[in-house]
């Protein structure tokens, strides 16, 4: 089978990582070369960083090599801590505590983060509800609850967003150009490990989630939380998969070729990003004084999530669907007229009469937890609900930058308006 690391993005650059270090070989045997380019020096301490951080880049081979056939395999999203962690606990301590260790790492943290990009993809957002439900009896150690819901979730989402087959079934083609979860070696090797028949019923403990023991009845034991935890990997990988396919990764497209010029540019943005993230910290509560806000947008910082989130209800008060839609956080790419009519068909359903802006947790250089108060119309009463928005700061491709060190703009986390959007109108809050 193909490596990973055989990927074209990750070819492309060890392929140029080969060429440098010939390069810099002629240029350290050359007499007085230094002398001639004086600039190379420099270049070159760069190259060092950038060949040792390229190891990175053979992580998920070495992860999949060690534990895919326990029911583990690497993806986009997955922790490359976590990856290199487990490699080196599984050579330390063996399988069994690498498996633990795992597990472990799908916490409640974990969890948040995986369930809230699930959100950014219809046929995901179909099944949301029971995401949340599997995912609140993961946290209450229900195992036996969550592993059967999480097997049935992934097989009809393997099904609808291939239009094809479900994830289990022969056939089933999981691949995507360029992808880590859906490399030959991720998903559909996943997919035979889990699906293996199980024809005789067995009370002893497994440690694969193998889905037609699990749900003909045969596994009897498979209630735990290494089980679990695979369940939630291989959705989240799924996930992966399904955003391959949403940028257009079905099918290999020609690539631009990269010039040292842009490699070299690329090593001063990733230098500076460090910086500012070693630079980052939390405003001060004299930073904050202009918090709590009674509804008025145009009294707080310009370019500040708070006044992203206080603009954003301002419209949901005034039914202003068009730009609510443009300031969520949309992984889909989706035409603008068709966001409109998303936001309106759930943020239409309960508008509240009025707001206010209490606090703000900034806990990362790109995310910000705010507590917001609502005012909701309940028949003949009003009710204050409050709830706690997040946002992320990222860039014109979703991605995560630096406040104020990048190009970017706050983005809403729609999830966090769910117990009132998805909420009925008369029932308690």
């Amino acid at each position: 089978m193909k490596k990973i690391s055989e990927n074209p993005s990750a070819k492309k650059l060890l392929d140029q990582i080969q060429s440098m270090e010939t390069l810099k070989g002629l240029f350290d045997a050359v007499p007085f070369a230094s002398t001639l380019f004086p600039g190379a020096g420099a270049h070159f301490d760069a190259f060092n960083e950038i060949k040792k951080q390229s190891e990175v880049l053979l992580v998920p081979d070495r992860f999949n090599d060690t534990f895919a056939q326990q029911g583990w395999i690497a993806y986009e999203s997955m922790s490359l801590d976590a990856m290199l962690k487990a490699i080196e606990i599984e050579k330390k301590e063996g399988l069994a505590a690498a498996e633990e260790f795992l597990a472990n790492e799908y916490g409640e943290d974990t969890l948040k983060f995986g369930v809230m990009r699930c959100s950014g993809h219809v046929e995901f957002r179909k099944r949301y509800r029971l995401i949340e439900l599997a995912k609140d009896d993961y946290l209450a150690a229900r195992y036996h609850a969550c592993v059967p819901l999480l097997l049935a979730l992934v097989d009809g989402l393997v099904n609808d967003i291939s239009k094809h087959v479900g994830f289990f079934a022969e056939g089933a083609d999981m691949t995507a150009w360029d992808s880590i979860a859906a490399h030959e070696t991720g998903l559909e090797a996943l997919a035979k490990i889990m699906g293996l028949g199980r024809n005789r019923t067995n009370e002893e403990s497994i440690s694969v989630p193998y889905r037609n023991g699990i749900l003909h009845g045969r596994e009897l034991a498979f209630d735990n939380k290494v089980v679990a935890a695979k369940c939630w990997a291989m959705l989240f990988a799924i996930r992966d998969w399904a955003g391959a396919l949403a940028d257009g990764k079905a099918e290999p497209k020609a690539e631009k070729e990269t010039s040292w010029s842009e490699l070299f540019q690329q090593i001063a943005d990733n230098e500076r990003t460090k910086k500012a993230l070693a630079e980052w910290k939390p405003r001060s509560a004299a930073d904050l004084g202009h918090l709590p806000c009674d509804g008025h947008p145009g009294s707080l910082p310009e370019g500040t999530p708070e006044r992203t989130v206080a603009e954003f209800l301002a419209n949901w008060c005034n039914r202003r669907y068009g730009p609510m839609s443009e300031a969520l956080l949309d992984y889909l790419d989706t035409p603008k007229g068709k966001k409109a009519g998303n936001a309106k068909r759930d943020f239409g359903r309960q508008v509240p009469t009025a707001y206010r802006v209490v606090e703000i947790s900034e806990q990362t250089p790109a995310i910000s937890q705010i507590e917001v108060d609502l005012v909701l119309q309940k028949e003949q009463t009003t009710e204050t609900v409050r709830i706690s928005v997040r946002l992320m700061y990222s860039d014109a491709t979703n991605d995560a930058v630096v406040w104020g060190h990048g190009a970017g703009t706050w983005k809403i986390v729609q999830n966090g308006f769910g117990k009132v959007i998805y909420a009925t109108t008369n029932s308690s809050l």
